[in-house]
C-alpha cells in the first residue's frame, strides 16, 4: 500500500499593498515597484501600531516618547547619562532631546544637573515620581506589544526581528565609526544604502556594494591597489552590503588562509584582487 504523499499548500494572504503591487504590475509593468512592497508596508505598519501604542502610554498620563526616554535611564541606570549620549541612544538631534527633556524636568520625570565633566553638558537621571511611572506602564506595554505581534509565531518574530535589524544597520550611522572588518584591512567603508547614492549622483551605474571612503597607506588595502571611490561587491563569493558582511569575511578568511578574494567595481569597470590580511 502506498503512503499518500504530504503536501505542503501555501495561501499568499493578500494585505492591502498586495492590491497595490498588483494594480501597478497591471497598469505599469515597466515600472520596478518590488521595493515598495518592503517600504509600503512598514509605513503602514507603523501609522496601525504607533496609535495602539500610544493607548497604553495615554492610560498612565505620558507620550511614547516621554516612555522611551524613561526606559532609556532605566536600562542605563549606574551610568552617568549626559544629555548628549542620551539623544544618541534614542536617535535624536541635541535641539530635539532638549525639547524632550525640558518637557520631563517640568513633570517632575527626570532630573537635570550640571556634567561635573563638562561644565557646558547635562547630566538626566530618572526621578522617583519617574520611575514610578515606568515600572506602573512597563508591563502593560510589552504585553500590548506581544498581543500585536501574536499574528507571527515566535521563529517568525524572530527572523522578522532579524531582518528588520540589518535593514536598520544599513541606514542608520552606526554609534562608532570604526569597524573591525573594514579596520583590519585599512579601509574606511560606507553602507550599500550611501553607496547607491553617491553613485547615483555622478552617473555610475546602480551597483550594490560597500563604498571605501579612506583607506590607510600602510594597511593592506593600499598595498592591494584598493583606493577611495571603489565599490567593495563581494568577499570570498560573499555578497557586500553592510560593514558586518565584510567583517564576518574577514574572520572566515582568517581562520583558513592569510588572504581574502575581493571583487570590487572602480567606476563602471569590474575588478578582482587578492588582499593578504594582518596577522591576528
Amino acid at each position: 500500500m502506498t503512503r499518500p504523499r504530504d503536501e505542503t499548500f501555501r495561501v499568499d494572504l493578500e494585505d492591502s499593498v498586495t492590491r497595490v503591487m498588483a494594480g501597478w504590475n497591471a497598469t505599469r509593468p515597466d515600472l520596478p515597484v518590488g521595493p515598495i512592497a518592503i517600504t509600503a508596508r512598514l509605513a503602514r505598519l507603523h501609522a496601525l501600531l504607533g496609535p495602539r501604542l500610544e493607548e497604553v502610554f495615554r492610560r498612565f498620563g505620558a507620550r511614547g516618547t516621554d516612555f522611551a526616554v524613561l526606559a532609556t535611564l532605566v536600562r542605563l541606570e549606574g551610568n552617568s547619562v549626559s544629555q548628549r549620549r542620551l539623544g544618541t541612544e534614542l536617535g535624536l538631534s541635541p535641539g530635539t532631546v532638549s525639547i524632550r527633556i525640558d518637557r520631563l524636568v517640568g513633570q517632575g520625570l527626570v532630573e537635570r544637573r550640571t556634567d561635573p565633566d563638562d561644565g557646558r553638558g547635562a547630566v538626566i537621571s530618572i526621578a522617583p515620581r519617574g520611575r514610578e511611572l515606568f515600572e506602573a506602564c512597563a508591563p502593560e506595554h510589552l504585553t500590548n506589544a506581544r498581543e500585536l505581534l501574536s499574528g507571527l509565531a515566535e521563529d517568525e518574530r524572530d527572523e522578522l526581528g532579524r531582518l528588520l535589524g540589518k535593514l536598520l544597520y544599513t541606514l542608520e550611522e552606526p554609534l562608532l565609526r570604526e569597524d573591525p572588518g573594514a579596520s583590519a584591512l585599512g579601509l574606511d567603508v560606507e553602507g550599500a544604502p550611501i553607496a547607491l547614492e553617491r553613485r547615483r549622483a555622478v552617473g555610475l551605474p546602480p551597483v550594490t556594494g560597500l563604498l571605501v571612503r579612506q583607506v590607510d597607506p600602510g594597511g593592506p588595502a593600499a598595498a592591494s591597489g584598493i583606493r577611495p571611490g571603489d565599490l567593495l561587491t563581494s568577499a570570498d563569493g560573499r555578497p557586500l552590503r553592510t560593514r558586518q558582511d565584510l567583517q564576518v569575511a574577514v574572520m572566515g578568511s582568517r581562520g583558513r588562509r592569510r588572504s581574502i578574494a575581493l571583487e570590487i567595481t572602480r567606476g563602471a569597470e569590474p575588478m578582482r584582487v587578492a588582499m593578504s590580511l594582518p596577522k591576528q
